[in-house]
């Protein structure tokens, strides 16, 4: 009840922090939108003890207008050790923002995102802390800016979605780690298939998921793309150059590389 009221005092927007140690919990109506970032801890929410779920450190909670919210510390796995701190915002948005809240809920009320990237993760976190301090000050357009932070954190809320659900596998990463410190050497299929742990149709299906390519064109992608540095910043000959990247010879290699790049080796070159 006391943001409500403080909230009125700002007009639109409220942003600021709070901390709450183990063994806290509370209750209230929100009539207005509100986000939470958590930086430490954990809570459990909701108010129906059947359909309680955990938000914890690197978690981004969104809560549509006019729920009953709960929370606690207490039986949280890491409030109940640690207790809990977040940023929060509370605020009635403009409709072009509103658009950036709607994700799927996990209860009535509840979006519940994760923000697995660190480096986002702190972007996010500094524009809280602008926000706040923007709330505290006297400036006339305090709201429009504080705003203007809010839609910066939505949006790399939305960028960290993304990069999730596009990540490419990490059976994949190991593939291709083994491939790029292999590149002057002959490597077969299932060298690659050893070093990612998976079957050679399990690696065919998951390069063509996540790169839409086979395994063995990736390869020679990796080779084509080193022939290029090769031929930009050194002096090799070609021999060399092909050597260096895996090819049986100059030949091969003028002939793939023109089939990739569009062009022959010499040419790039110049």
């Amino acid at each position: 009840p006391r943001l409500v009221v403080k909230l009125e005092v700002f007009d639109e927007i409220l942003s600021s922090h709070g901390s709450h140690a183990p063994g806290v919990a509370d209750r209230y109506l929100h009539h207005q939108w509100a986000v939470i970032l958590i930086t430490r801890g954990g809570y459990r929410v909701g108010t129906d003890p059947r359909r309680t779920f955990d938000a914890q450190a690197g978690d981004f909670l969104i809560m549509s207008p006019e729920g009953d919210h709960a929370w606690t510390t207490s039986d949280s796995p890491q409030g109940c050790r640690e207790g809990v701190s977040a940023h929060f915002a509370l605020f009635r948005p403009p409709s072009a923002l509103e658009l950036l809240l709607r994700y799927p809920e996990v209860q009535p009320h509840y979006s519940l995102l994760r923000i697995s990237d660190p480096a986002m993760l702190r972007r996010m976190i500094r524009c809280f802390r602008q926000m706040e301090a923007i709330c505290n000050s006297h400036l006339p357009n305090r709201v429009a800016l504080q705003f203007n932070l809010l839609e910066q954190v939505l949006l790399w809320c939305q960028a960290a979605q993304h990069s999730r659900h596009h990540a490419t596998d990490r059976r994949v990463q190991k593939a291709i780690e083994f491939m790029a410190s292999s590149l002057a050497e002959e490597v077969t299929i299932e060298q690659i298939c050893q070093a990612a742990r998976v079957s050679r149709s399990q690696l065919a299906v998951l390069f063509e998921r996540s790169l839409g390519t086979s395994p063995m064109r990736y390869l020679e992608k990796l080779r084509i793309d080193r022939a290029k540095q090769l031929l930009r910043l050194s002096n090799q000959k070609f021999a060399g150059v092909a050597t260096a990247v895996g090819f049986c010879d100059s030949k091969y290699l003028a002939h793939r590389f023109k089939a990739v790049v569009g062009v022959t080796p010499s040419e790039y070159r110049s």
